[in-house]
């Protein structure tokens, strides 16, 4: 597989970036805080004109965790260049697209999960451990006492852990560079699976109050 023309796409965070592999490697990046919708268009029409006439045969895309809408985002890009050009689609985990799961061999990524939570998730050899993990900063804490290097996608106050936590941004590149470095085993297995965003929980959906809304 890993000489197919591939188109990548990784969104979950605001630093989005768009790849091209066609026999050499095409990247653009850009920043959008809440309209990657909008915003992936033009650099991935930019790469789309690489070629004059050529077949896309695989489409990789992050699946976070990360940015709520903007991971939906770019799985549906995915998804419709996936029907367009009857490519494979395949999603990887985008913590494994960061630099220190490309160049550790035991990471670990953690951040805030909102409401009082917190979460983590082990990268050994580039690749996740687990699924990302929920739980109280009390313990949180008491796992990071292990001494396994750690970053965050999101920006994390000093003040929060007594120490600097690095923020690392994935990228289609090193998306790109995941998935060639997996083992046929592995690149099969990520293939099999069904591409939906890496959720840390489900949506919080409030519930409306009971009656007719006229009459409260």
């Amino acid at each position: 597989m890993n000489g197919m023309n591939t188109i990548v796409v990784e969104t979950s965070t605001p630093q989005g970036s768009v790849g091209l592999w066609c026999g050499s490697w095409w990247e653009e990046s850009f920043v959008s805080e809440r309209s990657h919708n909008c915003a992936i268009f033009q650099p991935l029409n930019r790469l789309l004109g690489v070629e004059d006439d050529f077949r896309i045969e695989l489409i990789l895309v992050g699946t976070g965790p990360g940015s709520y809408s903007g991971t939906r985002v770019g799985i549906a890009v995915a998804q419709g260049l996936a029907i367009a050009h009857g490519a494979r689609l395949v999603g990887l985990p985008s913590l494994m697209t960061t630099p220190s799961a490309r160049d550790s061999g035991h990471c670990r990524a953690i951040g805030d999960a909102r409401r009082g939570d917190w979460w983590w998730c082990d990268i050994i050899c580039g690749v996740s451990a687990h699924p990302p993990q929920l739980g109280s900063k009390a313990e949180l804490e008491e796992i990071l006492r292990d001494g396994v290097p750690i970053f965050s996608l999101d920006p994390i106050a000093d003040q929060e852990f007594d120490r600097i936590i690095p923020q690392e941004t994935p990228s289609a590149g090193r998306l790109w560079e995941s998935w060639q470095s997996l083992t046929p085993e592995l690149q099969q297995h990520f293939a099999a699976q069904v591409v939906q965003p890496v959720y840390l929980k489900p949506p919080h959906i409030t519930m409306p109050k009971p009656g007719h809304p006229l009459r409260r």
